[in-house]
């Protein structure tokens, strides 16, 4: 078998870039759209987990964003219900995606989580002091993942 190249001097991938897709909540008449979920991360690999994941919470719809600043411009025009954010983006670390959005009023009272590969007892520390309301380490543990997003819907 042989494979297929481009002619010499075209790049086939060259205007090729990932774009996660924004997945809709599925609804049935058993269930209700019980809130929005913003997950802002660069990796392509966390993004398809957590949107495996949620997709197990049909009441919930997620919508992602791969930088600091379409994230940010997304939780203003979607005003999500919690907002899933890496520490570690290409253009903003979370610190600076948390102050934004804590500054803007449209978006002051969105609850935070930080979502890290750092998992030292400093790096929770720290995200809690500077107002996220949870901190989730990576590889993401997904029993925990879901029962803290059944924490954070439930109807209490």
């Amino acid at each position: 078998m042989t494979s297929a190249s481009a002619p010499e001097g075209i790049d086939l991938f060259a205007d090729f870039t990932f774009t996660p897709p924004v997945v809709a909540a599925r609804s049935s008449p058993a269930t209700q759209y019980a809130g929005h979920v913003l997950y802002i991360e660069d990796n392509a690999v966390n993004l398809l987990v957590v949107q495996e994941l949620v997709s197990q919470r049909p009441q919930l719809q997620l919508s992602t964003a791969v930088d600091g600043a379409s994230g940010l411009q997304q939780a203003v025009a979607l005003k999500p219900d919690l907002i899933l954010l890496d520490m570690q983006l290409p253009d903003l670390d979370g610190y600076q995606v948390l102050e934004s959005l804590r500054s803007n009023p449209a978006t002051a009272d969105i609850t935070c989580v930080a979502v890290s590969a750092n998992a030292m007892p400093g790096d929770m520390r720290r995200a809690h002091e500077a107002g996220f309301a949870a901190y989730w380490t990576k590889p993401l543990d997904f029993k925990a993942f879901l029962s803290g997003l059944d924490a954070h819907f439930s109807p209490d």
